[in-house]
């Protein structure tokens, strides 16, 4: 061996210090995160007794390299969205995050117009009409 090589194979020897060509490989564990749609439940309640509940049904988009993962940032984002405050009328008011409904890994990801997002299976179409926002 000559005085010009590197004493260890597989470095570069660049003076004071050596780059190992394994730090730069892909690892092989590496995962591409996935798109998945999550369904969020919220639910206003109040101290005040006329308070009539209401509910809001949130799609939020997720980026996560599992679905495991998926529902975790879905529900730690429904907790940030619980709130406190004080309506028009001051009456107290509080948004609890009631439950993590459904999260599906999204097919097609490439977001052109048309693209479906979500779409679910019912029976009961009184019950569904029954969702009429105008009420709200």
């Amino acid at each position: 061996m000559s005085s010009n090589e590197p004493d260890e194979v597989g470095s570069i020897d660049i003076g004071p210090g050596t780059i190992d060509p394994h730090e730069f490989q892909v690892q092989p564990h590496a995962v591409e995160p996935d798109y998945y749609l999550a369904v969020l439940l919220l639910e206003s309640t109040s101290d005040d007794p006329g308070h009539r509940p209401l509910y809001e049904e949130s799609f939020v988009l997720v980026k996560a390299e599992s679905e495991e993962e998926a529902r975790e940032k879905a529900t730690d984002h429904g907790k940030e969205l619980q709130t406190s405050y004080e309506d028009e009328h001051h009456r107290p008011v509080t948004w609890h995050f009631k439950e993590l409904v459904e999260v599906r890994a999204l097919e097609d990801t490439t977001f052109d117009d048309g693209t479906e997002l979500f779409s679910r299976f019912f029976r009961d179409y009184a019950a569904y009409r029954t969702l009429n926002t105008e009420d709200v």
